[in-house]
């Protein structure tokens, strides 16, 4: 069987174009196990805004380099940013070239939030959409956290002038928000894992076949389990994206009222994915006027997966305080090593944990119910223990590699079987 993927990174071909990515590792590790089955040639298609690369093969594996289509010049430039201009179809003709040189049996698209969807009405392989997440629902709930007054407000007056910045950002989504639209209407079949996306596939592609696929995890995060710690410094550890959608300002809120609610214990709040030169993160320091450091909170910004690994095993709770979400990486991740999670209701974060069986779940933008959760966490930590071990035995069953290759296999079969008949 012969399978084209068109993905938001080069996976493992990263290493021929000395490329480090700290995202989409759930893809590296389906390729890994992926290839190990003799009957697959897999061809992975990927958007490169590097130096122009023809196609190369590593091992097993076809990789497709594909420079975007950008526009050049500085007014035109100014003109593209101030006009919020998306792709659409513009890269199309460079994707049907893809396909036309692998000649692959079904496609693998990962992701509905880029343009890769918007090729499918002008081929005849079957093709499957894996969903990632929604840029309708993060155009939604974009002003979660934040309002409009705060970004005109806090956010630098020169950005906002050249066209930068998350007003400008919001503007861009809700565009792509409206292609992804017609992503779904196009598509006959999507792939998923949430009660939240396969409710979302209904809504928007009612006509479509939905199944049920689970994610792979890095393999360093099968081999190590979270031990209980007995310091008296309480460590929480977050891992959310540099976007306004995710909870930093909630963060922010809730470190201040758990200070207030423990004022003779320690609590520093570490969060991945963030760094203090982000835009988000110098919106909610003007916002409340103060500095992460004053307030216990440490911005660690990306971390390579070994560095990741370390902080974690060394928290003593994992929270998740995203107004928008799939299935976050990083909480299946904490689930896996054992830890003690707290997530909001938040798209699937539901069906990745059972309140009070595998964790607490809170609503979303709430830093109240979010401290007091993390209160009753801090005082029974033989409960919080618990929580963290009903976790990892739900987590290892679900990214089993073995299971989740089975599935993958069982949907190109039956896509490729139904598209046959």
């Amino acid at each position: 069987m012969r399978v084209l993927w068109f993905t938001t990174t080069p996976s493992h071909g990263a290493t021929f174009l000395n490329h480090k990515d700290v995202g989409c590792s759930w893809i590296e590790s389906l390729e890994s196990s992926l290839t190990k089955k003799e009957d697959i040639q897999l061809g992975i298609a990927f958007l490169w805004s590097g130096k122009k690369t023809q196609s190369y093969k590593i091992d097993r594996t076809w990789y497709y380099p594909i420079t975007p289509k950008v526009v050049k010049g500085k007014l035109r430039k100014f003109y593209s940013r101030w006009s919020h201009k998306i792709t659409v179809k513009e890269n199309v003709p460079e994707y049907l070239k893809v396909v036309k040189e692998f000649a692959p049996d079904i496609i693998h698209i990962f992701g509905t939030e880029n343009d890769y969807g918007m090729m499918i009405p002008e081929i005849d392989v079957p093709c499957v959409i894996h969903i990632q997440g929604s840029l309708i629902m993060c155009n939604h709930k974009w002003y979660s956290g934040l309002t409009k007054s705060d970004v005109f407000s806090y956010s630098g007056k020169w950005q906002l002038l050249k066209g930068h910045g998350l007003f400008h950002s919001y503007l861009t989504f809700k565009k792509a928000a409206d292609r992804e639209r017609v992503i779904f209407k196009n598509s006959r079949y999507f792939a998923g894992r949430t009660d939240w996306d396969r409710r979302l596939t209904t809504t928007l592609s009612p006509a479509a076949t939905y199944f049920h696929c689970d994610e792979m995890m890095r393999p360093v995060f099968y081999l190590h389990r979270w031990a209980q710690h007995t310091r008296k410094h309480y460590i929480i550890i977050s891992v959310i994206r540099n976007v306004i959608y995710k909870g930093l300002e909630t963060v922010y809120e809730t470190k201040g009222m758990l200070d207030s609610l423990f004022p003779g214990l320690q609590i520093t709040w570490k969060i991945v994915g963030v760094s203090e030169q982000d835009e988000i993160a110098f919106l909610v320091q003007r916002k409340y006027r103060g500095a992460w450091a004053k307030a216990g909170i440490q911005l660690l910004g990306p971390l390579q997966e070994n560095e990741l690994l370390n902080e974690m095993l060394n928290a003593d709770l994992f929270v998740h305080p995203s107004h928008i979400e799939n299935s976050s990486n990083g909480l299946c991740e904490a689930m896996l090593l054992g830890m003690p999670t707290l997530a909001t209701y938040a798209g699937g974060t539901s069906s990745l944990l059972t309140d009070k069986e595998e964790g607490l779940l809170v609503q979303d933008g709430d830093p109240y119910s979010l401290a007091g959760a993390i209160a009753e966490l801090i005082r029974k930590r033989d409960y919080a223990k618990g929580l963290g071990t009903k976790a990892r035995a739900r987590a290892i069953a679900r990214h089993d590699p073995a299971k989740i290759v089975d599935e993958v296999m069982n949907i190109y079969s039956s896509v490729i079987s139904k598209k046959s008949k």
